[in-house]
């Protein structure tokens, strides 16, 4: 399974918090990479990250929230 490393995950938080200010939050907690919002991101910021993801030949999978997702690889 593809993933981002520790290096790429504080470059993303860091764009989305300086484009956007808004905060991402990482939980790998029991080796289930999770991200989230705060609130439900706007579609500038989901065009965004799926910019900076499609990079890493990875996408976003939202919850039903909308607020937290994980990711998974694009083939």
């Amino acid at each position: 399974m593809r993933t981002l490393n520790i290096t790429e995950v504080s470059e993303l938080k860091r764009m989305l918090k300086e484009k956007f200010r808004m905060e991402l939050h990482f939980d790998n907690e029991y080796s289930a990479v999770e991200f989230s919002f705060d609130a439900i991101p706007s579609e500038a910021m989901l065009r965004a990250l799926d910019k900076y993801l499609s990079k890493k030949r990875l996408r976003a999978v939202f919850n039903e929230d909308g607020m937290s997702f994980r990711l998974e690889g694009r083939f």
